[in-house]
């Protein structure tokens, strides 16, 4: 019996299943689910180990029967959305985009004081077309039109949106709008390669909004003081019922739980207010990853494993952050065995901008595995 029926049948006599679920901030670990309905390829359950009503994909779960045995794991079918954090901005996306769109060839128009990011194709000597072909922008309010009832005549009217983010493909009939801009710029990467003809494009951010976040809360001119905020790249959830907690990283390419928030300078603190004291999560810019630490990615079969780490720190005698220093290998999983392909060495930033991309590989030091090198 396949997953989807054994979800079916627990909807039917409103009973628990095990489950493994492949993705998420939990992937690959046990989770109790109280299947509600099916609808497509989305199941909607109660996940009792983190107390909340949730959405799963069908294809990344795999149901435990009473033995232990586990159904076919399909993840491997997920088609994944480009990743964009939801804290990158505009010129984020603009400096993604614009290496695959050559110059002579094409505008990429960003206004700031609008949020309006729009794709011009150029004319053969040079000037822009006067319309877009692709655009991304903020708008407040659309405008539709109605039917006067008492004289039958059309009338504009103007209607506060709800999604505000609008995407528009010159060739498309209709705009798409979203609440988020990250949603937004998943369905912009998606037209500029059907734009490019190019499907194998990979847009790639300079830098992740993680790692921008974290350098403002460096020490900055004559202060030596280091920052720290409440937790908000990743933020935390603790459930004190169950003594499970959870980071807001679903986004990452890489599996880095609860686990790993004294790697990710979070704490659980207090904090004065109005001269009253309460605990939060807060986080600071002290990256300590270390010897053991293991990553598995969320969607293939690739495994890092830290050999060395040398947490960051401020260094008073050159006013600057030491970024620390990582060597770790590389594994992929091959017929169920993990088999070694290369070492690595970068620093503790370069680590985590890894851990949340997964695409900057390219950019770190290969070295032997003979050696560790610091």
């Amino acid at each position: 019996m396949d997953a989807e029926q054994q979800i079916q049948n627990a909807i039917d006599t409103k009973q628990k299943i095990n489950v493994i679920y492949n993705g998420g901030s939990m992937s690959g670990q046990s989770r109790v689910l109280g299947p509600i309905s099916i609808k497509g390829n989305k199941v909607r359950a109660k996940c009792y180990t983190t107390n909340a009503l949730k959405t799963f994909l069908m294809e990344r779960i795999q149901v435990m029967d009473e033995n232990g045995e586990l159904t076919k794991d399909r993840s491997s079918e997920v088609s994944q959305p480009p990743k964009v954090e939801p804290q990158q901005t505009l010129l984020d996306i603009k400096n993604a985009i614009e290496l695959h769109f050559p110059h002579e060839q094409w505008l990429i128009e960003l206004t700031e004081s609008t949020k309006d990011l729009s794709i011009y194709a150029r004319f053969k000597n040079g000037n822009p077309k006067k319309l877009p072909e692709l655009q991304v922008c903020f708008e407040e309010y659309r405008t539709e039109l109605e039917i006067d009832e008492l004289t039958g005549d059309y009338k504009e009217v103007t209607i506060k949106r709800t999604k505000n983010w609008v995407v528009r493909h010159k060739k498309k009939k209709s705009a798409i709008s979203y609440s988020y801009l990250n949603t937004a710029a998943d369905r912009l990467f998606t037209w500029c390669k059907e734009l490019l003809g190019n499907q194998n494009i990979e847009f790639k951010f300079l830098e992740s909004a993680t790692l921008k976040h974290l350098k403002t809360m460096w020490p900055t001119g004559d202060k030596t003081k280091i920052k720290r905020e409440l937790a908000a790249y990743p933020s935390v959830y603790y459930n004190s019922a169950l003594s499970q907690g959870m980071l807001n990283n679903e986004h990452w390419y890489f599996s880095v739980p609860y686990t790993f928030r004294d790697a990710l300078d979070i704490k659980y603190e207090q904090r004065i207010k109005d001269k009253e004291g309460s605990m939060v999560w807060t986080q600071g810019p002290i990256l300590k990853f270390k010897m053991g630490d293991n990553f598995s990615a969320k969607n293939n079969n690739i495994t890092l494993q830290v050999q060395f780490g040398d947490q960051m720190g401020w260094d008073r005698d050159k006013s600057e952050m030491y970024l620390g220093s990582i060597v770790f290998d590389l594994f992929e999983l091959i017929d169920k065995k993990y088999n070694y392909k290369q070492r690595y060495q970068c620093n503790q930033m370069e680590l985590l901008e890894l851990l949340i991309n997964g695409n900057s590989l390219d950019r770190l030091t290969k070295i032997s595995r003979s050696a560790i090198n610091i």
